[in-house]
């Protein structure tokens, strides 16, 4: 609608302009375009990860995919063991386990915060489970108390993808410091942003040897402290996942302003939810005590369908809303068991006799959490304004549609 369109803000060229200036300096100065040994701009980026994040020995990837598939090689399990993860995270969480000689198990999740369920998580364990992978699911902590105590008591390895949780910490701790090894994509949608690109951190000198030798042969693999893997280092494991320069630019940066952007986001975000709290119909994400959000991946509020009225559903809700103006529609990425990917056998014979994913039902906790989900788009452009303006179109819509007293 004209009013949300009015108050909408342009500041985002500023960042834009910024970008093409440092990206135009770096190429006018001559600069590499594919660097091996970790040096110039690649240094710099890693050596800002690891101070804005605080996270150890940051090691940049091509993707966040390239760096969770290095973090399985570096993990170096056994060919066919499991990989527990949960069922409504991205895919790229677990699917490289099938070219590490490795299968997935998916989990339940909390109803709340969409994150797996640490009991689920106990009772799917079987004999061959060696690694449990945890995503900060839409930047909320998962349960790591509890996570980490499961995998301290079966001796299993613990990945946390913290892709949708740049700078969210639980109990003041960072996640991804909870870990063996921690993963984060840079790609265009997440806070931080190279375009195309990914970051590893661990502070195990071993594994993160092991993570340079599977993506980062001659170059940096050639100085490994370990005499048995620097022995490798002319070919490292085969694989090429190293981060293009210019990528490693536009990460840098969108580094240099990220604990400010993260903190300006959230403040639109915990207004919009203060908001949503007094409107019948509709409930604001949940924030667990002891959880910080940091940049919020994505605002999913929650239609309550029992407070609308007879005969209304999700779909009249959310039309309402986007004839209003609002940026809002279903997430656009579902449960992982409803993929070919998991479901059975693949066109991989190399993956043959180890691809056989698992599924543990009932998912009822992610049934819950993703009934009446719907997701609010706010960028850098949006303003208290726009904020404001959404909150009061949600507000309109439940006079209209919601049960006065449903609350």
């Amino acid at each position: 609608m004209k009013e949300l369109e009015d108050v909408m803000s342009s500041a985002a060229g500023s960042d834009l302009d910024s970008l093409a200036d440092a990206l135009a300096r770096y190429v006018r100065s001559g600069r590499p375009l594919s660097i091996a040994d970790g040096s110039g701009v690649i240094g710099q980026l890693e050596r800002r990860l690891g101070e804005v994040l605080n996270l150890p020995n940051p090691l940049t990837f091509a993707s966040g995919t390239a760096g969770l598939h290095a973090a399985y090689l570096a993990l170096d399990l056994p060919p066919g063991s499991e990989v527990v993860g949960a069922v409504n995270t991205f895919h790229a969480s677990l699917s490289p386990a099938v070219h590490c000689g490795l299968n997935a198990v998916l989990v339940d999740v909390e109803p709340d915060t969409g994150n797996v369920s640490p009991a689920a998580l106990e009772a799917a364990i079987g004999p061959r489970t060696r690694c449990v992978t945890v995503t900060h699911f839409l930047g909320h902590p998962a349960a790591m108390e509890e996570i980490t105590a499961i995998c301290r008591a079966r001796d299993l390895r613990l990945i946390e993808d913290f892709s949708h949780a740049f700078l969210s910490t639980l109990e003041g701790q960072p996640v991804g410091a909870f870990g063996d090894v921690a993963v984060g994509s840079l790609q265009a949608r997440k806070t931080l942003v190279a375009g195309e690109g990914g970051v590893l951190a661990t502070p195990h000198a071993e594994l993160y040897e092991r993570a340079v030798l599977a993506g980062h042969y001659r170059g940096r693999a050639l100085a490994l402290a370990d005499e048995r893997l620097r022995a490798f280092g002319e070919t490292g494991l085969g694989l090429k996942m190293r981060m293009h320069p210019l990528a490693a630019v536009v990460a840098l940066v969108n580094a240099e302003q990220l604990v400010e952007r993260v903190a300006a986001r959230t403040a639109l975000l915990q207004r919009l939810s203060r908001h949503l709290g007094d409107v019948p119909g509709v409930r604001p994400p949940v924030v667990r005590p002891g959880a910080d959000m940091g940049g919020w991946f994505s605002y999913r509020p929650q239609i309550q369908l029992r407070e609308l009225k007879p005969g209304v559903g999700a779909d009249d809700y959310l039309r309402r809303l986007q004839e209003a103006g609002v940026p809002a529609h279903y997430p656009s990425i579902g449960p992982l068991h409803e993929e070919p990917l998991f479901t059975g056998t693949i066109p991989l014979q190399a993956a043959v006799s180890t691809w056989r994913p698992r599924v543990c039902g009932p998912l009822a906790g992610a049934a819950a959490f993703s009934k009446g989900r719907i997701s609010v788009t706010v960028t850098g452009r949006d303003t208290a304004k726009t904020i404001d303006a959404y909150a009061q179109a949600f507000a309109d819509v439940s006079r209209e549609l919601a049960v006065r007293d449903a609350a």
